[in-house]
């Protein structure tokens, strides 16, 4: 059976010993799932996966729909819904030495390549240059929707089932958090907290893991070379 919501808030209150929800109420639990929700989604953009196909802006520079978070791929063209020719990843720096111009370029009927910086994850830049309208498959990492509080037991965590652990520690750090002054929590707060960062693996190989620059973390090149 899927996890659900209130599954996660019936292991946070045994770890807290607040069953009856005194200290931290429903309403507040579900806040702080739903941030821990979104901080799985940045590390994990996977989970999330959409695939659609989305209509470019004119010119080079475009971007991911308003629910997306992160792009993974740029598959193919698709004019018209109709799946057309292939897109393959590129560097950004190897148009720019060899045709500087390349933004300024006519627009074409099909896209080519598709180029990709970590560092602005919603964006992505397309060669040749197309008019507004043109259609490609994109697969992106959506941003979770919040659970409100009349779904608790109802609102499947399908993506995040394998992740019921790190949820739990989110949880309960934020919750820990609240009540730092207490002796303890403090600390309790903090190891809850790491163990989230190591579940995901936060701050290693799983913030590439999803990039369209790389295969995948095993060191192999870029889809481009």
């Amino acid at each position: 059976m899927a996890l659900t919501a209130n599954d996660v808030f019936t292991r946070v209150s045994d770890i807290m010993q607040d069953q009856t929800n005194v200290r931290w109420t429903l309403d507040e639990l579900l806040r702080y799932l739903n941030d821990g929700r979104r901080e799985v989604a940045i590390a994990r953009p996977d989970l999330y996966a959409s695939t659609a196909n989305v209509a470019l802006a004119s010119g080079t520079k475009q971007a991911l729909p308003a629910d997306g978070m992160r792009l993974i791929d740029v598959t193919r063209n698709m004019p018209n819904d109709i799946p057309g020719k292939a897109i393959r990843i590129t560097e950004r720096e190897i148009l720019d030495a060899q045709r500087p111009d390349w933004h300024t370029e006519t627009p074409a009927a099909l896209v080519k390549h598709f180029m990709y910086d970590e560092r602005n994850p919603r964006s992505f830049y397309v060669y040749p240059p197309v008019t507004a309208g043109h259609k490609v498959e994109v697969t992106y990492g959506q941003t979770p929707t919040d659970i409100v509080i009349g779904n608790i037991s109802t609102t499947q965590l399908a993506q995040e089932d394998i992740y019921s652990g790190a949820l739990v520690d989110y949880v309960c750090y934020r919750a820990f958090s609240k009540d730092s002054e207490y002796a303890g929590n403090a600390q309790r707060a903090a190891v809850h907290y790491t163990q989230f960062q190591n579940a995901l693996g936060l701050g290693g190989k799983a913030s590439v893991m999803t990039s369209p620059n790389t295969q995948n973390v095993g060191g192999r090149p870029p889809k481009g070379a």
